[in-house]
This record gives C-alpha cells, structure tokens and sequence, in this order.
C-alpha cells in the first residue's frame, strides 16, 4: 500500500487523504494527473451550463449542499421537489441561491424504496424539458445526501462535459462515506463536514454501487433510465454511455450519517414495506435496517402499551 495524494473534500483547504490500492476506484483518483489550469469549457465552442435535479425529503445540509453546487459545480438551475417536507420549499426560496431554484412540492406520499425510484423518473422526466428551454447543456440528477467531488477541478469536469456534448449518458461512479463517531449522535451534523472517509472498492458499500450521471440536454429523446442513468437518442439505436475518469469527478454517497437521521428514515420505509417489499430490496443494508427498524417500532408500541395498562 501506498500513502494517497491529498482526496479534497468540498473545502480545498482541508485534504481528505485515501489509500490508493492498485485497480480500485480511489487509485484511480489519487494516481491522476495534479490540477491543471485550463478554461471551464475547453473542447467546445459553446459553454456547458449545468442544471440539477433532485427529489428531497428531510436533506441533511442544505446549505452546505447547495453552497457546493452553486458555486463550486456552477451548478445555473436547480430542479427541486420537496417530498413531505413541510418548510423546505420556505428555506429554499430565502437561500441565497433562491434566484436559481424552481421548487415543487407534494405531500402525502409515503415514503417507499420501490415507488421513489418511479417518482424519481417522473420528476427528472419534467425537467428535462424545463432545462431544455432554459439553454442548458446538461442535467445532473443527485440526491439531496450526494455530493460530485472533482479532483482535477471544476474546469476539468466542465471541459470534459464539453467535449461530450451528443452522449446522453455521462455516468460517474460513486464512494461511500464513512461517518466518524462523532456524527453518530447529532440530528444536525453535517455530514459534508464531518465525513473524511470513504468506502472505495464497491464490493464492501452497504448502499448503492449504481454511481449517477449527467445527461446532455440537446440529444433527441433524452430521458431518465432511472435514477442513476439517462437514456435518449431516436430511431431506435442505442444509447451511449461514455464513463466519467474518476480523476474528473466521482460521486460521494453521505447514507445516514447521523443515528436519528438513520432511525427517522427506516422507520418510514419499515412503516409503508411488506415482509415481500423489504425482501425484494436489492440492498441488504437496506432490507436488515427496514427489519430492524421495524423491531425497534414494534418494541416501543408495545411498551407504550404496557405502560397504558399499568
């Protein structure tokens, strides 16, 4: 093993350090060129302009979250549906970013593994038109617990979107943070801040290995092919998918870092899963926290119970 190169986190004075094993994802990052200056859109005549979307529901940070996309991503127009979450559209039309947000709202829907990823696709599916009309070259669709990290930075990612103008998948793998113990306890931890390391080899990730994409605006028929894919093109061909070099930007997964926050979100989905929806979760983090979520329920009604009765 090998001491990684400096891995920055969203503040680039502050190195998040990974070893960089040999053929895993975070050699790949730390073994790349160091920065280059460079134009945002070298390769491409007309400039990239980035729009995001996003279905949140209780978003960890949202300040840190949309601080980064703003102006770290130069992120121009975010897409946002508040799910269930009474105040959210507030926060977001009093952020400083509120010029550049169109936010939704529904209410009502519980929360369910298998219906978002449905949800999901409807909402990227209304966007993408709006981010057409706005002269947007690129829609990225991320989680409101995702960060997009560019090691070589933001001018790198902008040069390689550039160059990829007709490839209506531009899909970036994904890392998983690792919450220190002093996330563990606070409902409001940052995770953006807190979290300094991350699961590199998808093998040992307990969410997702799926990564996410941006899609380009301008190829025919663009759509989601889920919430971690675009697919488009007419005439029946097919889609292309051009890999993002981890050295450009990668995606850095925050699942739960928090106690309250995992207890909040498992008891929702143990709420809404049948023994048959939590079995058919193709994560078994996912399926063995919904169960164990659902025990910590049944153990506290029952003891409210009893409580009752005495």
């Amino acid at each position: 093993r090998r001491t990684a190169a400096p891995f920055r986190a969203m503040d680039i004075n502050a190195p998040v350090l990974l070893e960089p094993i040999e053929h895993t994802l975070a050699h790949a990052v730390a073994a790349s060129r160091p920065p280059r200056s460079q134009t945002p859109d070298q390769g491409s005549s007309r400039p990239v302009r980035i729009g995001l979307v996003c279905m949140m529901r209780d978003p960890p940070a949202l300040r840190t979250w949309l601080r980064h996309y703003a102006d770290t991503l130069r992120v121009e127009r975010f897409y946002i549906l508040a799910d269930d979450s009474p105040g959210l559209v507030d926060a977001l039309r009093r952020s400083p970013h509120a010029s550049r947000i169109e936010a939704s709202e529904s209410s009502g829907e519980k929360r369910h593994y298998h219906r978002l990823k449905d949800r999901q696709a409807a909402h990227i599916s209304e966007a993408i038109p709006r981010a057409r009309e706005a002269g947007l070259t690129h829609l990225l669709h991320v989680d409101d617990d995702e960060i997009v990290y560019c090691h070589e930075g933001t001018p790198s990612l902008h040069a390689f979107l550039a160059s990829h103008m007709a490839a209506e998948d531009l899909h970036m793998r994904n890392l998983e943070a690792l919450a220190p113990p002093s996330a563990a306890g606070g409902d409001d931890t940052d995770p953006f801040a807190s979290c300094y390391a991350f699961r590199h080899t998808p093998r040992d990730y307990c969410a997702y290995i799926n990564g996410k994409s941006f899609g380009a605006v301008g190829v025919a028929g663009l759509a989601p092919a889920g919430p971690h894919h675009f697919c488009g093109g007419v005439g029946g061909g097919e889609s292309v998918q051009v890999p993002v070099p981890p050295r450009v930007a990668v995606v850095l997964h925050y699942e739960c870092c928090s106690f309250p926050r995992w207890r909040r979100k498992y008891a929702q989905l143990a709420a809404s899963h049948s023994p048959a929806d939590t079995d058919a979760v193709p994560f078994e983090f996912y399926r063995a926290s919904i169960r164990l979520a659902a025990a910590l329920v049944a153990a506290r009604d029952a003891n409210a119970e009893e409580a009752a009765v005495a």
